[in-house]
C-alpha cells in the first residue's frame, strides 16, 4: 500500500505516502482509510509525510478533487486541518494543481522540510 495511517496519537493522524499509488486498488485502499476517519464522528487532523515519494500519480491526482468534492458534501467535516510535509517541489506543483480544481474542506498547510512554511 502506498499510504500508511498511524493513528497512534489520535486526533492527529500520520499518514506515510510512499511510491504510487501503482493501481486502482491502492488508490482506494487509500481513501477508504481517509473515509473510516469520518465514519468515527471524530474530529482529527492529517499530518501527510510525502518525502519519501519520488514519483508521484498524475492520474491520481486528477482523480483527488473529485473525492474531495464528494467529501465537501457531507454534513460534517471531521478533519480540522491538514499539514503536509514535502522536499520536492513536483509534489508542491501536484498540491497546487489539486486545490485549484476543488478547493480544500479544511485549512491545509504546506510545510517544505528543505526551507520551512511555503502557505
Amino acid at each position: 500500500m502506498f499510504a500508511s495511517f498511524n493513528k497512534d496519537n489520535f486526533p492527529i493522524v500520520n499518514v506515510t505516502l510512499h511510491e504510487g499509488p501503482t493501481n486502482e486498488n491502492d488508490y482506494q485502499s487509500f481513501l477508504n482509510e481517509w473515509l473510516n476517519l469520518y465514519d468515527n464522528q471524530k474530529d482529527f487532523t492529517f499530518v501527510f509525510d510525502t518525502t519519501s515519494m519520488v514519483n508521484p500519480s498524475y492520474k491520481y491526482a486528477i482523480k483527488m478533487p473529485m473525492f474531495i468534492k464528494k467529501l465537501k458534501k457531507r454534513d460534517h467535516q471531521y478533519l480540522r486541518k491538514s499539514i503536509i510535509l514535502i522536499n520536492d517541489n513536483k509534489i508542491k506543483y501536484m498540491l497546487d494543481f489539486i486545490f485549484l480544481i476543488q478547493s480544500p474542506v479544511a485549512p491545509v498547510y504546506i510545510y517544505n522540510i528543505n526551507n520551512g512554511i511555503l502557505n
